[in-house]
């Protein structure tokens, strides 16, 4: 029977940088290692993805080309009336950031991801925040967003049809019955093939698994929460 699995996933690496900062690395590492998750869930009856709810969180390890691990977290921290907070934070060895966007609903598509963006904050180490505002009408703040559509493309997947289910163990143990699929992720000139695993029981985007089949990066889930994220900006 086909099933249906309807995620975010976000192909991401580490970006360059002229030199490892020795206080990042050491912090990255630290927090790989305090990782201690050991859920098992067992396989789903559908694929649905969960609706998103405050507090809902993931925690992913993202593993580049050069064997070098990102740490992101994704939550979602607030509430606007019927609009959501939804937060991301990344540290590496080089680097940590911060961004948190405000969507009108939950997206199912690219293009939904992008028109449902009504604010953005965001901030990289100890630099000032920057704030964007998607409702008005300032040329820079539309051109933000129309080059975020081509972005977009690449870190959401639209609905499709889980043709295989799998088991899958990761860092936050292991899940049974995973919807497995194969899709094309492309983010600005870049394109690759990818195998994704799918959980609905994982809150936010779903994901417990994927790699690039030219084995360029890999994602891990390390642990989830369903209450508890508060954000941080």
């Amino acid at each position: 029977m086909m099933k249906r699995a309807v995620v975010l996933m976000c192909l991401a690496g580490v970006s360059c940088a002229p030199s490892i900062n020795p206080q990042m690395q050491q912090a990255t590492d630290a927090l790989l290692a305090s990782v201690k998750a050991g859920h098992d869930l067992a396989a789903p009856a559908a694929y649905e993805p969960m609706p998103w709810e405050v507090g809902q969180w993931v925690l992913l390890k993202i593993t580049d080309s050069k064997q070098q691990p990102s740490i992101q977290r994704v939550s979602v921290v607030g509430r606007e009336g019927e609009a959501l907070w939804v937060e991301t934070e990344t540290q590496d060895y080089y680097r940590h950031t911060l961004s948190k966007v405000l969507y009108a609903k939950m997206p199912r598509t690219p293009q939904e991801a992008v028109e449902a963006m009504q604010k953005m904050v965001s901030k990289t180490d100890d630099q000032p925040q920057e704030v964007f505002d998607f409702t008005s009408n300032d040329p820079g703040t539309r051109l933000t967003k129309n080059l975020m559509k081509s972005f977009a493309q690449g870190v959401v997947v639209a609905a499709v049809d889980a043709e295989q289910v799998e088991d899958a163990t990761v860092p936050a143990g292991t899940f049974r019955g995973c919807a497995k699929v194969a899709a094309k992720a492309v983010v600005g000139p870049v394109s690759k093939d990818t195998t994704s695993w799918f959980h609905p029981a994982v809150p936010v985007n779903g994901s417990v698994k994927g790699l690039s089949n030219d084995g360029e990066w890999t994602v891990e889930l390390l642990d989830f929460g369903l209450t508890g994220a508060q954000s941080k900006l």
